[in-house]
């Protein structure tokens, strides 16, 4: 079954329409709140649900993605989101949160819309834990590393981001204890101005289709978000993860001890928004080569940094205007060797209703010679 790219808007746009008709988007909807009564179970549940929705159109200069399935429009991060929160005594809840992701042109096998062997859906997060105001949360499953709580989330905030923060770069986040990592345990405790995180990493492992298998021993985190007034806020995280690297037709592994360690900061004066973001990356980014003794880059490190200003808006359906600027320089030091810079300008119109459209063109620099890209995303939060 074949779809052209003027399928898509019109497909995406019916199902925005039928979320607005079914919900008062751009918030969490409340399902079930909680009121808790004597002898009634069931108050003391507080249930919400909540999602995103993204086509998203990425074009590069020059004929190097030429009739790619992201010139022609795709799935940018589509998700939905579904937290439980259940009294139980005291000031202790019992906290539950599922983050499902959904490749709509997959689902529909929109051709020329998705990667080949794409997936339909991928869990993005799944973790239970408990959370007290006295003691802390403390959870277990896949969620946020205590890296990108603290260090890469501050500038994972336009589009085309995270090329060089650790989230982005490693052989896989869900595995190597950077980005939204399975089977941690993760405690944050907040002790005045300051959020406090620790994590530990179990046993995982994770096929790469390229002839390696990647397995997690063991590992943890160690992060702190120091909030200096109400609109400054400085994060710090270093994350260690132990890993073999093993072939899957010779069997040969090697044994790896990988260290990311970042920081960044976060300002948001009045209608402003600053943040910079900086990581050294050991043994943590790929090198390309087919190789367990050579599969990692000894040392590479990157910076990310964004600057936009939200101009007030309030008519014509659009509540407001944000321009930026924004951009990014990556570099590896040794075991491979490749530089990446990009610098670019956008501009977000958020709308009523939830829905969002930014613009974006950014300028790369890179060993690869990639070409500059020219990015539509398309945007409904509900």
């Amino acid at each position: 079954m074949k779809f052209t790219l003027r399928a898509l808007p019109v497909l995406v746009g019916a199902g925005l329409l039928v979320g607005m008709t079914s919900f008062n988007a751009s918030a969490e909807i409340t399902l079930i709140k909680a009121d808790t009564q004597p002898g009634d179970p069931l108050s003391r549940l507080n249930f919400t649900v909540g999602g995103s929705i993204r086509p998203q159109f990425e074009m590069m200069t020059g004929d190097s993605d030429k009739g790619s399935y992201k010139r022609n429009g795709f799935d940018g991060g589509t998700r939905f989101r579904f937290a439980a929160d259940y009294y139980l005594f005291d000031d202790i809840s019992w906290v539950n949160y599922y983050e499902l992701g959904v490749n709509i042109p997959a689902v529909f096998n929109w051709d020329n819309h998705y990667k080949d062997g794409a997936t339909d859906t991928s869990r993005r997060m799944l973790y239970t834990g408990l959370k007290s105001d006295t003691w802390g949360i403390l959870t277990f499953g896949q969620q946020n590393s205590a890296y990108y709580d603290v260090v890469g989330s501050k500038t994972d905030i336009w589009d085309y981001d995270m090329k060089a923060q650790a989230p982005g770069n490693g052989i896989n986040g869900d595995y190597d204890g950077s980005y939204r990592s399975r089977k941690m345990l993760k405690y944050k405790k907040t002790v005045g101005d300051t959020d406090i995180y620790a994590a530990y990493l179990f046993s995982d492992d994770y096929n790469a289709n390229d002839g390696f298998r990647y397995h997690r021993k063991g590992g943890g985190s160690l992060a702190l978000d120091y909030h200096l007034t109400s609109d400054l806020t400085w994060g710090a995280a270093w994350n260690y993860t132990r890993a073999d690297i093993r072939e899957n037709d010779t069997r040969n592994s090697k044994t790896w001890d990988q260290n990311i360690l970042g920081t960044a900061l976060s300002w948001t004066p009045d209608n402003w928004t600053f943040s910079i973001g900086g990581g050294w990356y050991e043994n943590f980014m790929t090198t390309t080569k087919k190789s367990t003794n050579d599969y990692f880059a000894g040392d590479a490190w990157g910076i990310e940094y964004f600057a936009g200003y939200k101009i007030p808006v309030g008519q014509y359906a659009i509540k407001s205007v944000q321009p930026y600027v924004m951009g990014d320089r990556k570099e590896f030091i040794s075991g491979r060797s490749y530089q990446r810079i990009d610098n670019g300008v956008g501009i977000a119109f958020q709308l009523d209703y939830g829905f969002r459209v930014d613009y974006e063109h950014v300028f790369t620099s890179s060993t690869d010679n990639l070409g500059d890209m020219n990015l539509v995303r398309l945007r409904y939060d509900f």
